[in-house]
């Protein structure tokens, strides 16, 4: 069967209805709690904040359940549709719209989190530079997106050079099902903290998610988060601090703030 390219929108249209459930596979629930932790400790008592390509509504929930108000953005139907059905309450507004078409005012949120969805806008960059303009004085930008060091590297520990030398080359991954697949821009952390440096945030900060899990072949990495996941996520916690580091992360989780 021919895997066809399509839009981001499609792609995930196609996910929504098992979207949750993908985040128990132990690697996406690992970052994803090293996200949510980090994120966590910026955000003041009864931030707003902006949640861009909320998908579902996995981060939504517990932004909400922690007292802040949440603007989501999702342009994917199916995804929507799921956000929507899960009725989140008052605190919650969805804009069924792009990052690029979103209706945010300029300074008005205390913080903007894009977790995996920016690297699908038509320019990354740009789109970066947009939502830092959403932020109010001292707020902040969070930017978690798949990392172009780990990815190859996992490319090459299985043999596939070819591939991992067309990722270096064209600077973009893919990502799909058996049958729908969609490109999107793969970053290193300096080009990350440049994009978040461009759009005139300070205090930048790049760090590597899952960068000892990222070091391992795939199937015991993950055997080693079933087996023990305390110690293997306070691994890497440690390892996620050490700036040097961060290449080697399996995902790049990147944040600046509004001067």
């Amino acid at each position: 069967m021919t895997v066809r390219t399509v839009a981001p929108s499609e792609l995930y249209s196609r996910l929504a209805p098992t979207y949750r459930e993908d985040f128990e596979v132990p690697h996406r629930k690992a970052y994803d709690q090293l996200a949510v932790e980090a994120v966590r400790t910026a955000l003041e008592a009864g931030s707003t904040v902006v949640d861009v390509g909320c998908g579902v509504g996995r981060w939504v929930e517990w932004l909400i359940d922690d007292g802040h108000d949440v603007i989501g953005i999702e342009p994917s139907p199916g995804m929507a549709a799921v956000c929507r059905k899960a009725d989140f309450g008052p605190r919650f507004e969805l804009q069924e719209l792009d990052v690029d078409s979103a209706v945010i005012g300029a300074a008005s949120v205390d913080a903007v989190v894009a977790m995996g969805s920016i690297q699908y806008a038509p320019n990354p960059v740009r789109s970066i530079a947009r939502m830092a303009t959403w932020l109010r004085p001292g707020g902040s930008l969070w930017v978690l997106v798949d990392s172009l060091g780990a990815l190859v590297g996992e490319l090459l520990r299985r043999g596939d050079d070819a591939q991992a030398i067309e990722r270096v080359r064209t600077g973009r991954g893919r990502f799909g099902d058996a049958e729908c697949e969609v490109e999107h821009e793969l970053f290193d952390a300096a080009g990350l903290a440049g994009a978040l440096g461009a759009a005139g945030l300070v205090d930048v900060e790049v760090r590597g998610l899952l960068i000892g899990w990222a070091a391992l072949p795939r199937d015991r990495a993950q055997a080693e988060l079933v087996a023990d996941w305390d110690r293997a996520l306070a691994r890497e916690r440690a390892l996620s601090l050490v700036p040097g580091m961060a290449d080697l992360g399996k995902q790049l989780l990147a944040t600046g703030t509004a001067p």
